[in-house]
């Protein structure tokens, strides 16, 4: 991408949560004009979608009945998730750009360097830590980490997430912000000296903004909504599109269609989305135990084990307001949040720690090797799922085959694929209660949350 001018380069990045909000004086256009980046794709899109019924026939079936995907109704009359911008790559081999090397890609909030760069640039305070790394202070290879001393006004460490290098061929997809000032009027207000706080005080431009005020601003971004009217059973003589499901009558106890159960219904879930990465590897389409060739000792040439190349899909998101009846158990579930905004507020992500020089802080492991120190960035408020998928082959033992299978895979093993989560968070539930009185058993708060969970989906 040539001749990037500084409005459309503050869009590229504004893609990350918590920046800063200023027009680009240290890079001017004569200085833009000369750059040539890293060639990929730049998508911007907005979207919304209804779906009438999904039905899933085994011989009975599994339904779901109006599903919506849009923008969060609390922010206004637009319904359209927006304000999305997916940055596709393909790394290379490392050669040099003016951006840095061609696999040396964004990653998670590495982003935040730059919009800070762009606030501090204009005379914006509190933004200068958070600035270290960024395009405006020498090209992303530039330190980018922090060390303990540098702290928001809440004593939480203001570590960001450092650029990935990736391997050769590797397709990378990053999802961010079209336009990190947008709840606040957008760039363009701000760069003409407006632009307003959440709380609707306004902003004197890009400089005025306080750190606290861009976060919010940029925290919010991208609204969502996502609906399902019901989820339910159904037998095998379901009329996929026509029959619908029953619904819960605790007022006459009623059970007119015995054919359909409905498990929960009046799903709502509002909140806001913040960066996601998809990676998908280019190691090959062979399968090893990670790296194992054969996990079974097969003969050459019957390899076994888990895919070599892989989908990695991280994901920070913030829930502000889920809503909930489960039919099948009677329990209401009302105002439940899912963020990362008490005690460790630290993502999964991990970088080299760095001093105030920005030399990397080291340690001597059990092994007495000289390693570095590494350390948790921050989640921004967000709470974050990792998750990484892909296939196996001949690894699920299935017992009610192993002595008659046949055919091409190993008897007894059969393929599928895996499922691997990671997620960081707290969660809130406002209020629980049974049946249909309404009446809550009182608040439940989970702080500090972190989970584990693999699967690994195979047919029966």
């Amino acid at each position: 991408m040539k001749g990037l001018k500084k409005i459309a380069l503050a869009s590229a990045i504004a893609a990350v949560a918590a920046g800063a909000q200023a027009e680009l004086k240290a890079l001017d256009d004569s200085t833009m004009g000369e750059l040539t980046g890293q060639a990929g794709l730049v998508i911007d899109l907005e979207t919304e979608w209804t779906i009438g019924e999904f039905a899933y026939q085994d011989a009975g079936f599994i339904v779901l009945r109006d599903l919506s995907m849009g923008g969060n109704s609390n922010e206004g009359t637009n319904s359209m998730l927006d304000n999305i911008r997916m940055e596709i790559d393909v790394a290379g081999a490392g050669a040099a750009t003016a951006l840095g090397p061609d696999n040396l890609l964004k990653y998670g909030f590495s982003n935040v360097k730059n919009l800070a760069a762009i606030h501090a640039a204009n005379g914006g305070s509190g933004f200068a830590e958070l600035a270290q790394g960024s395009l405006a202070a020498g090209g992303f290879a530039s330190a980018g980490s922090f060390d303990v001393t540098r702290q928001d006004a809440n004593g939480n460490d203001l570590r960001v997430d450092d650029e990935v290098v990736y391997n050769d061929g590797d397709l990378k997809i990053h999802f961010t912000f079209t336009d990190a000032w947008q709840k606040g009027g957008g760039f363009a207000a701000f760069a003409a000296g407006g632009g307003t706080a959440l709380d609707g005080t306004a902003i004197a431009g890009l400089a005025g903004a306080t750190l606290a005020q861009a976060t919010d601003i940029a925290t919010s971004a991208v609204d969502f909504e996502f609906n399902i009217g019901q989820i339910g059973i159904a037998a095998s003589t379901y009329d996929v599109g026509n029959q619908g499901l029953e619904g819960t009558d605790f007022v006459n106890g009623t059970d007119a269609d015995t054919t359909t159960t409905t498990l929960i219904s009046d799903l709502s879930i509002k909140g806001y989305l913040g960066p996601a990465d998809i990676l998908i590897e280019n190691k090959g389409n062979g399968f090893g135990a990670d790296g194992s060739s054969n996990i079974l000792g097969l003969p050459s040439g019957r390899q076994s084990g888990n895919a070599d190349s892989k989908i990695q899909w991280d994901s920070f998101f913030k829930v502000t307001d889920l809503d909930v009846y489960i039919d099948i158990a009677g329990v209401q579930i009302t105002d439940m949040a899912i963020h990362n905004e008490r005690g460790d507020q630290s993502s999964l992500n991990q970088v080299v720690e760095r001093d105030a020089t920005g030399a990397a802080v080291t340690t001597t492991d059990a092994s007495g090797n000289v390693v570095p120190v590494m350390v948790n960035t921050s989640a921004f408020g967000f709470a974050q799922s990792k998750r990484e998928i892909y296939a196996v082959k001949d690894t699920v033992l299935n017992l009610t085959t192993l002595t008659t299978q046949t055919g091409a895979n190993i008897a007894g093993y059969v393929d599928g694929i895996a499922i691997n989560t990671r997620f960081k968070g707290d969660i809130d539930i406002g209020a629980l209660s049974f049946g249909d009185t309404g009446t809550s058993i009182g608040k439940i708060y989970l702080t500090d949350i972190t989970s584990t969970t693999n699967w690994t989906i195979s047919a029966k």
